[in-house]
């Protein structure tokens, strides 16, 4: 936007044009500042899916310890959802484009649980029509959906970021398959340790209005880098530790 700096003094049209262009640049400097200060805060505010990704299933597998190559394939796929359920409620657009990422994620995950059970036969299927009838499957998958979707329209760290929440569904994940139960609860309550440690309290007990949180960390601090490299290692180690028993 050209500016006419020589418009000064001269009380005229132009020169409450050229004032009305100073404040407007003036303004659009302030609007991009605080702009950046707010998206710098809400990320600074939550932890990282990819941290709650690695702790969960790290956590998951070394509590634990799957007793067969079915079991820790159901596991990783499990706590790799519970681990980041939690972050589909939100509060920004933005916030709508990372819960979309993670239903994404979560899909992506059952359609290589299924396409493993169809290729190779691991028992997934077996377990399934052996631990319930077909009702009581879609009566469990409908429950667990109709609770995200009513979680996913809630402020953050409010409803889905709660002991309800987790109790609720890992009941339904019971309901559905009962070895994969531990590991989504477990993974979910990861979540929730988790996301104490740094800014913006959650929940626990909602409804209750109360929030908790330690402030202790941020999503870009060093503390979180920490723990999604030490997740991200012991999943590993806890993979390979398995197979090794199992073979």
């Amino acid at each position: 936007m050209a500016i006419d700096v020589n418009c000064k003094y001269k009380f005229s049209i132009k020169n409450f044009s050229c004032i009305l262009e100073l404040y407007q640049v003036q303004y659009v400097h302030e609007q991009m500042f605080v702009d950046s200060y707010c998206i710098i805060t809400r990320r600074d505010k939550n932890m990282l899916g990819k941290t709650h990704m690695a702790v969960g299933i790290a956590t998951g597998l070394v509590i634990l310890q799957p007793q067969s190559i079915t079991e820790l394939i159901i596991g990783i796929g499990t706590a790799a959802i519970g681990a980041v359920i939690s972050d589909i409620d939100v509060g920004t657009s933005e916030s709508h484009r990372e819960a979309d990422k993670i239903i994404g994620i979560s899909s992506f995950l059952v359609l290589i649980m299924l396409l493993l059970e169809w290729k190779w036969n691991i028992g997934i299927w077996h377990r399934l029509m052996n631990d319930g009838n077909r009702a009581r499957l879609i009566l469990s998958a409908g429950i667990f959906l109709i609770i995200c979707a009513w979680g996913k329209e809630q402020p953050h760290r409010s409803f889905m970021h709660s002991l309800a929440a987790l109790v609720l569904l890992t009941g339904c994940v019971k309901m559905f398959l009962p070895v994969a139960a531990p590991y989504f609860g477990v993974a979910f309550g990861s979540h929730l340790i988790l996301d104490l440690l740094n800014r913006k309290g959650e929940r626990l007990f909602y409804p209750l209005q109360t929030g908790f949180s330690l402030r202790l960390c941020s999503a870009q601090g060093i503390i979180n880098r920490f723990l999604f490299s030490a997740g991200s290692v012991i999943s590993l180690g806890a993979v390979i530790y398995t197979l090794t028993r199992l073979m």
